[in-house]
């Protein structure tokens, strides 16, 4: 079993996959079980149902955190699951599709994994909205819509425990990624700052129980968002292109610049077209050169 499993709380199971650093959780109560992202690679899969196997666990739901191509990858090998996405889901995962296939297509070759057929990402049983409870035997979490990165974002709170998994949010390696808007990005940081939460375990990166790494991570994200809206702000008032709001933005300080250089800029593109009302939608800038 490649997966190492964590006990975190007495209903949360957590194991870091092979790439991305990426998590994938296990909650349960009671042999009941409910699988946060089930990921990443085909056997990593496999683990997970050995795990919930030997654990005597009744995998019930699969509750997928977004549309993204590493979040998707293992909900169809728990054909039985109750799959549980936001509502934006299904018209995310359709304006997607062939970004999604082609990532998932070039991490297989990229791993040695034979694929025969295109990708194609699971579909919700259940949709949700705002903050809704979802029951696992007898133990309850919350759903959150937490959108920004992207548009069905969820995030996982669970209340007894003050333990919040925040998906693609509050990664000690990556910067905030705006591949959806700065306005709802702001928005769920600002929640995040008004929660109570003692143990945070992101999509991506290192889990903490440091109150004040976790103040510190929600302050950092906050800090790089507003410092990015300024800047950009007095571009667009100064009638400047997105040239001008990427040099605007050249020295801005963010964490682990060589890895996020990229991802920055992409940001700067991304929040100037939301900025300026005059910028053309359809522009390939932004995290639209993803697609």
């Amino acid at each position: 079993m490649s997966l190492q499993f964590e006990a975190l709380t007495p209903h949360l199971w957590t194991a870091k996959c092979h790439g991305y650093a990426m998590n994938t959780g296990i909650l349960h109560d009671s042999g009941h079980a409910a699988l946060i992202d089930p990921a990443l690679l085909p056997d990593e899969v496999e683990d997970v149902v050995a795990f919930c196997e030997g654990q005597q666990l009744k995998v019930e739901t699969v509750v997928i955190t977004h549309h993204h191509w590493d979040h998707i990858l293992g909900a169809a090998r728990f054909p039985g699951a109750h799959v549980v996405t936001h509502q934006a889901y299904v018209a995310q995962t359709a304006l997607d599709l062939e970004h999604t296939r082609r990532s998932i297509g070039r991490f297989y070759e990229a791993e040695g994994v034979a694929t025969a057929a295109p990708f194609d990402p699971p579909m919700p049983d259940q949709t949700v909205d705002h903050i809704v409870g979802l029951m696992v035997g007898g133990f309850r979490v919350q759903l959150v819509h937490t959108p920004g990165h992207a548009r069905d974002h969820l995030s996982v709170y669970d209340p007894e425990a003050t333990c919040l998994w925040a998906g693609d949010l509050l990664s000690d390696l990556e910067i905030p990624f705006v591949s959806d808007r700065l306005d709802a990005f702001e928005r769920t940081l600002g929640m995040f700052a008004a929660m109570q939460v003692d143990l945070l375990v992101p999509g991506h990166g290192s889990l903490t129980r440091d109150v004040t790494e976790i103040r510190r991570r929600i302050e950092a994200d906050r800090a790089y968002l507003s410092d990015l809206r300024a800047r950009i702000e007095a571009v667009v008032l100064a009638r400047g292109n997105v040239q001008a709001a990427v040099a605007a933005c050249a020295d801005m300080v963010f964490r682990n610049p060589g890895e996020n250089a990229e991802a920055h800029v992409m940001n700067v593109e991304q929040v100037f077209l939301e900025c300026d009302g005059s910028a053309l939608a359809t522009s390939r800038l932004g995290w639209a050169r993803e697609l």
